[in-house]
């Protein structure tokens, strides 16, 4: 195993999950262990004014000559599956035959077919007891391979380098407290994505919906028309929503419901709204309202209290204003060898707001894929190879 991987695994055993509930910065404490670590290595690769800010975001810079580039990657991890205990696996020369995670869970190409590809590499993956975290510790471990790639090799001339770890980007608040001075960017990369050949220039508008309904508890043989089940009243909003636009369905964008509790006096459920265009989102917006309004014309008595949320935009319009990281982007994959590929994010990333601020953050791969899942993987030869063009991108 060499060094890279080795630092990769190093960081995903490090606990970093995020908390949507907390209402602090970072959302979870924990985040700042490997934030820490993350500093300490930093400093000994030469990057000697790295600190961690009191919200957790790591900022460090390296000297060089031309105009300053940035990196980031987040260090939180998902919610739908647990990062405690990670216990990262390598199966090497994959023969593509189910590989066993553990006696309840495999992966295989029959679930996953777009894994074929990788027949033949070596892959990372998880006991099927937790998430991986190669989203987004692949990309961590990336960018601290290039900054040691440059330390020992002091001749390989490069760019001023603005280095950051973000936290909480799993829930959308990554660039709450994220600061353009502290960076000190030109333009910037987050390395947070899939497949090492695309370069993400587009991404999805992103909102969150918390809908809290109150009925009226009374006994229920009392109920004749008085009970309202809030329970029922829950199940009637979210069946009401359109079915084709959850993400089994929908590809240009959809409503993913998260998170559900109640009793049958209150009720509160969580979901995620997506699209690539910020008019149709708007109209789901509208038809959201509406299911509030026909609800309470049926159940007058109860309250229904739709609270629709930002998180991101699409970073598209901001990018197009400044191709400097695209050409760079671009140039750099097709010295590597492979040939670049335009891809919209069915999600979002720190750069997302970045760009949004006034530092435009196209986002690039890291070799892993089936994030957010004890499915998780990273291939190998892929990863190193997004080393490789980093510091494409970076060198002069």
């Amino acid at each position: 195993m060499n060094k890279n991987v080795e630092r990769f695994i190093r960081y995903a055993k490090i606990d970093t999950q995020a908390d949507e509930n907390t209402g602090t910065t970072p959302s979870t404490e924990k985040q700042k262990n490997l934030g820490r670590l993350l500093v300490k290595e930093l400093k000994e690769l030469g990057l000697d004014d790295a600190y961690m800010d009191e919200y957790g975001i790591v900022y460090a810079h390296l000297d060089g000559e031309g105009e300053v580039i940035g990196l980031n990657a987040h260090m939180d991890t998902a919610l739908e599956v647990k990062d405690e205990g990670v216990n990262p696996q390598i199966v090497n020369n994959w023969d593509g035959k189910d590989i066993k995670l553990n006696e309840q869970y495999s992966i295989s190409l029959n679930q996953f077919p777009h894994m074929k590809a990788f027949i033949g590499k070596d892959l990372v993956v998880t006991d099927g007891n937790t998430l991986l975290g190669a989203d987004d510790k692949a990309g961590i471990a990336i960018i601290m391979g290039v900054l040691d790639y440059i330390k020992e090799h002091p001749e390989f001339k490069h760019h001023p380098l603005a280095v950051a770890f973000t936290v909480d980007e799993e829930i959308g608040e990554g660039p709450k407290h994220f600061s353009l001075e502290k960076m000190g960017a030109e333009y910037a990369f987050t390395v947070d994505g899939g497949a090492i050949d695309e370069i993400a220039i587009e991404n999805f508008n992103a909102q969150q919906l918390k809908v809290k309904i109150d009925g009226v508890a009374v006994h229920p043989g009392e109920g004749k028309n008085t009970l309202i089940n809030a329970l029922q009243v829950q199940s009637e909003f979210i069946s009401m929503l359109p079915e084709k636009e959850t993400p089994f369905y929908a590809d240009e964008g959809y409503w993913h419901l998260t998170s559900a509790n109640g009793t049958s006096e209150k009720t509160e459920f969580v979901a995620i709204l997506r699209n690539f265009s910020r008019e149709k989102l708007e109209a789901l917006d509208k038809c959201i309202y509406e299911i509030r309004d026909n609800l309470l014309k049926k159940y007058p008595k109860a309250k229904i209290n739709v609270e629709i949320s930002e998180q991101y935009e699409n970073m598209k319009p901001y990018v197009d204003k400044d191709p400097r990281p695209v050409k760079k982007a671009e140039a750099a994959l097709r010295k590597v060898g492979l040939e670049p590929k335009f891809d919209r994010i069915k999600g979002g990333t720190d750069g997302a707001t970045f760009s949004k601020m006034g530092l435009v953050t196209p986002n690039l791969g890291t070799g892993s894929g089936n994030h957010h899942g004890r499915f998780e993987y990273l291939v190998i030869q892929d990863f190193e190879k997004m080393i490789d063009i980093v510091l494409e991108i970076v060198k002069n």
